[in-house]
C-alpha cells in the first residue's frame, strides 16, 4: 500500500513541479515583464497578446491574472470557457507578490474546483515588478479514477489541502478519510458500508496537498487466499501419491528404482541421453517406459528451450539496437531543442546586422565601379556568404516555428517561375519543364511552398556543380492521386546512397561542406503543414527526384 500510494504521490508531485516551471516561464516573458514596468497601453497588449497564446495552449484554465507589485490589475486573460471563470474577477488577490512561484490550496465555487499559481515577474535582477496569478479547473474524475484503477478494482483516491478540511475525488467535494490517520503509515479501518479497507495518507509536497488511497483488504488478501487454497490441494495430492508410492516400494524390488535413481541423477547433471532398461510387465516396467518418454520429452524439450534462447538472444540484440536508435532520436531532439531555444534568442538578432552588410555592399559595387576584379570578386564573395548566412538564419527560424499556413488557390507553375526568378543565373544547367494545360490549381499557403520549391532548387543545383558535365533540372508537374497534385524535382547530380536516403529529411543531417542541415527538414515540414507529402527517391552517380504531393483546388488559379 505504501509503494503504491507514493507511486501515485510521484505522479502529482511531478504534476506540481512541471505547474511551478510553466507558471515561472508566463511570468518571465518579455512582454509580461515589460508590462509590469511600463504600464502603458501598448505594453499591456502586448503582454494580452502573449498570455492569451499561452491560456489556448493550456488545458482546464480558467484565467490569468497580471497584477503589478501594488496589487494593480494590469492584464485580465479569459480561458476557454469564461463564463465558467466569472467569478473569479470578483476574488481578492494578494496585495504584494509572492517571492517565489506558490500553489494554492484546493477551492470550490458551485460546481468549478479550482486553485491557482502565483509567480512573481522579475523586472530586472532583484527587482519584483508585479505577479502573475494563473486559475486552473481541477477536473479530472475520469484520470482519478484510472490512477486507482491501477492499485486495484476497488481502490478510491482522494486529493485534500494540508489542513484537511477540504477533500475532493477530482470532480466534486467529498467527506476526507474517514478515520484520524497519520502520514505515510497505512491504517486498517472499517467502511460505512462494513468493509474492511486499508487506506494510506501521503503528502505532496510540491502542491502542498494531501493524497488518500483506499482499497478493501479483501482485494489485498485475494491473491493470498487463492495460493493458500491452491497449496493446500498440491499438500493433500503429495500426500496421497507419497502413500502409494510407499506401498509400491515396499511390494517390489528396489533395483529397477536404483537404476532409474541414477538415470536420473545423471540427466540432473545434464546427461539427457541417458535411459533405463524396460525388462517388465508390471507397474515397474510402465514407469521405466513413462521414465524414458520423460526423459526423451526434457531432451527434445532441453533442445527446443536452446533454440528460444538463441531466438531470444538475437531479439534483445535488435532491441537493443532499436533502444541505440531511440538513444540517438532523443540526443537529435534535445539538439533540435536547444536549437530552437537558440534560433528564437538570436536568429532576428543577427539578421539585422547583416542586412546592414548587404546594403554596405551594394553601396560599395555602386561608388566603386571603376575598382579593379580583385576588389569586386572579394566583394562578391563577401555577398554570397552573406547570402548563405541569412539562409541559415531563415531556415533556423523557419524550422523552430512553423506558422500557420494562409492557403489561397494559385496555379503551381506560377509559383515555380517565381522562384526561378529569384534563384536567377542556373550557371549553365539545362532547364526541362513540363507543366499541362489542363493541371488544377492548388490550395495552399504560396509564400510556404515557394520556399520549399527554392530549396529544392538550390538543392538540386548544387548537388550537380563540380561533377564534369553539364546537368539537367527538370520541373514536372502532374494530376497525382486521391485529388492532389505532384510537382517532381529531378537533377542529374551526384544522387545519394540508401543511408543518406533514410535520413535526408532528418534535421541537422546533411551531407553538405557548408550548411547545418536544416533546408530539407523544413521543407518537409512545411508541406505537411499544407496538407501534402514529400518523398524522394536517388540512385547514386545518376540523380534524385524529389517528389511533393499537395491539394488540388476546384476552382481557378489566382
Amino acid at each position: 500500500m505504501q509503494s503504491a500510494s507514493h507511486l501515485v504521490a510521484n505522479l502529482f508531485e511531478e504534476s506540481g513541479k512541471q505547474l511551478r516551471i510553466g507558471t515561472a516561464k508566463f511570468a518571465d516573458d518579455s512582454a509580461v515583464r515589460k508590462a509590469t514596468i511600463a504600464s502603458d497601453t501598448r505594453s499591456r497588449a502586448a503582454a494580452q497578446g502573449a498570455l492569451a497564446g499561452f491560456a489556448k495552449a493550456v488545458p482546464q484554465l480558467l484565467a490569468m491574472d497580471l497584477r503589478d507589485k501594488a496589487g494593480g490589475e494590469l492584464v485580465w486573460v479569459d480561458g476557454k470557457s469564461p463564463s465558467t471563470a466569472a467569478f473569479l474577477k470578483t476574488r481578492v488577490n494578494l496585495s504584494a507578490p509572492p517571492k517565489l512561484t506558490t500553489i494554492s490550496p484546493i477551492f470550490a465555487s458551485d460546481t468549478v474546483l479550482f486553485y491557482f499559481v502565483q509567480s512573481p515577474v522579475i523586472g530586472s535582477p532583484g527587482d519584483t515588478t508585479g505577479f502573475l496569478t494563473v486559475y486552473r479547473q481541477l477536473s479530472a474524475a475520469t484520470g482519478a479514477k484510472t490512477i486507482a484503477g491501477l492499485i486495484g478494482a476497488d481502490a478510491s483516491l482522494l486529493i485534500g489541502n494540508s489542513d484537511g478540511k477540504v477533500w475532493t475525488d477530482m470532480a466534486q467535494i467529498v467527506a476526507g478519510p474517514p478515520t484520524p490517520h497519520q502520514l505515510g503509515a497505512p491504517t486498517i479501518y472499517t467502511s460505512a458500508n462494513g468493509d474492511r479497507r486499508i487506506g494510506n495518507l501521503v503528502a505532496i509536497k510540491s502542491l502542498n496537498w494531501l493524497m488518500w488511497v483506499g482499497i478493501p483488504t479483501s482485494s489485498v488478501l485475494a491473491p493470498a487466499n487463492r495460493f493458500l487454497r491452491d497449496m493446500a490441494i498440491a499438500a493433500l495430492l503429495l500426500v496421497i501419491v507419497g502413500g502409494l508410492a510407499a506401498l509400491l516400494i515396499s511390494r517390489q524390488i528396489t533395483g529397477p528404482l536404483k537404476e532409474m535413481t541414477v538415470a536420473a541423477e545423471g540427466m540432473s547433471s545434464g546427461d539427457y541421453s541417458r535411459r533405463v532398461t524396460r525388462g517388465r510387465q508390471d507397474e515397474l516396467g510402465v514407469l521405466a517406459q513413462s521414465f524414458n518418454s520423460m526423459a526423451q520429452q526434457v531432451d527434445e524439450s532441453t533442445h527446443k528451450l536452446e533454440n528460444r534462447v538463441q531466438e531470444r538472444t538475437r531479439d534483445l540484440e535488435a532491441a537493443l539496437n532499436e533502444l541505440r536508435e531511440a538513444q540517438e532520436s532523443l540526443v537529435r531532439r534535445e539538439k533540435l531543442a536547444m536549437l530552437g531555444q537558440l534560433a528564437g534568442g538570436v536568429g532576428h538578432e543577427l539578421r539585422n546586422p547583416l542586412g546592414v552588410m548587404t546594403n554596405a555592399i551594394y553601396y560599395l559595387l555602386m561608388v566603386l565601379k571603376e575598382a579593379s576584379p580583385d576588389v569586386k570578386e572579394y566583394l562578391g564573395i563577401i555577398r554570397t556568404q552573406i547570402a548563405l548566412s541569412e539562409k541559415i538564419i531563415g531556415d533556423l527560424l523557419d524550422f523552430a516555428r512553423i506558422k500557420q499556413p494562409q492557403v489561397e488557390t494559385v496555379a503551381i507553375e506560377k509559383i515555380v517561375r517565381e522562384q526561378l526568378e529569384r534563384v536567377g543565373d542556373l550557371n549553365g544547367v539545362k532547364l526541362v519543364e513540363d507543366f499541362p494545360a489542363d493541371l488544377p490549381p492548388i490550395t495552399v499557403d504560396r509564400v510556404q511552398i515557394g520556399q520549399v520549391i527554392i530549396n529544392l532548387v538550390t538543392n538540386a543545383l548544387q548537388s550537380m556543380e563540380g561533377n564534369g558535365k553539364v546537368g539537367t533540372l527538370g520541373l514536372r508537374a502532374k494530376r497525382g492521386a486521391n485529388g492532389y497534385v505532384r510537382l517532381e524535382v529531378r537533377d542529374t547530380g551526384i544522387g545519394m546512397t540508401q543511408g543518406q536516403l533514410d535520413k535526408m529529411f532528418e534535421p541537422l543531417f546533411t551531407t553538405k561542406a557548408r550548411g547545418i542541415g536544416l533546408g530539407l527538414a523544413v521543407s518537409r515540414s512545411l508541406v505537411q503543414a499544407n496538407g501534402g507529402e514529400i518523398s524522394a527517391v536517388s540512385e547514386q552517380g545518376k540523380g534524385s527526384t524529389i517528389s511533393i504531393d499537395l491539394p488540388a483546388a476546384k476552382g481557378e488559379a489566382a
